[in-house]
């Protein structure tokens, strides 16, 4: 099992009634693991270790770091086992392993075409799995595995694409939750703090389930972005326009603009227009919770939908190069 975090979400009366609830049923992955790749830096660390002790499940962590100082490199054995961070004379990561008898050997660096360090991480912990499941990285099947790893793209996130009109900068991603919106604009920040950009942020949240939602992505977001549009999302019984309400009702910050466009194409229309309307600033727009998906859910039906990404890339009129993983093997 691949224990990547743990945070307040799923949470309603469809879900768990508690976080604690929650929490506990993810243990119950360590209980039920032959072996267990775990996130060293999840909250609840401490419990998540003794759980795998108790139950006897071989651990190999994994963790991003910023430096080198701060990898395994004669670290104490509670030190991550795998790390990722940023390699100094050339892009990308350095990933380093630390062996069972103390000895480390690094790979890489490695340049992921999905961007975001918390896609390093995410790399870090896979390559933990194949260290597991026996893959050695040094030889030329390993060496070809990363390469592959590298050139992956996951259809829906951390995609990007650019205005030809404004040069405005859209991102569509997955984000859902307090965890996944802090990373997607940590990676702005870090990427395009500098350009001053005006951020607007399209999101909505689902229906029904997940309530705590609502609130962790307007508190995460609001002192770092310009523009809410509240949208649909997904949902089963629970109107839309009623979840738009409820996210809305977060916002706090007086500074940052808000609005509510329940139909999720128009939300983003708006957000073009918004862009297009204002060329001398720079604009990003995040649109966040449905990806590539097809589809979107109304009174517990699903209905089509033409898709985040392919609606950005027919209002840019803008279509990228295809990168998929068969694309990545040749």
């Amino acid at each position: 099992d691949a224990f990547l975090n743990i945070s307040p979400d799923h949470i309603s009366d469809i879900e768990h009634p508690t976080f604690e609830d929650y929490l506990y049923s993810k243990r119950r992955l360590i209980a039920n693991s032959r072996t267990l790749i775990l996130g060293a830096d999840s909250t609840h660390i401490d419990l998540l270790t003794q759980d795998a002790k108790q139950h006897h499940t071989p651990t190999t962590t994994f963790a991003l770091r910023t430096s080198a100082v701060e990898s395994p490199v004669g670290a104490s054995t509670d030190a991550p086992s795998v790390v990722a961070y940023p390699a100094t004379e050339a892009d990308g990561y350095v990933i380093s392993n630390r062996e069972p008898d103390g000895s480390v050997t690094t790979m890489g660096p490695i340049t992921l075409d999905i961007e975001g360090d918390f896609n390093y991480a995410n790399a870090a912990a896979a390559i933990a799995i194949g260290i597991q499941a026996g893959v050695d990285f040094s030889s030329s099947a390993g060496k070809e595995a990363l390469r592959v790893m590298q050139r992956v793209r996951v259809p829906g996130r951390m995609e990007q694409f650019t205005d030809p009109v404004s040069s405005a900068l859209a991102i569509v991603d997955y984000a859902h939750n307090r965890l996944s919106v802090n990373a997607l604009l940590d990676f702005v920040e870090k990427r395009y703090s500098s350009r001053n950009p005006h951020i607007i942020l399209v999101t909505g949240s689902a229906g029904n389930k997940a309530l705590e939602r609502r609130e962790q992505i307007v508190s995460a977001a609001q002192d770092r972005i310009d523009r809410f549009i509240f949208t649909a999302e997904d949902t089963d019984s629970e109107p839309y326009l009623d979840i738009c309400k409820d996210m809305a009702r977060h916002v706090s910050n007086t500074s940052v603009k808000s609005d509510i466009i329940v139909d999720r194409t128009q939300a983003v229309e708006a957000a073009v227009e918004d862009a297009r309307e204002h060329r001398d600033r720079f604009t990003i727009i995040l649109i966040i919770g449905k990806g590539d998906e097809r589809w979107i859910k109304d009174a517990n039906q699903h209905t089509a939908y033409e898709g985040d990404d392919r609606l950005i890339q027919r209002l840019f009129s803008y279509t990228p190069v295809p990168q998929t993983l068969s694309d990545a093997l040749s």
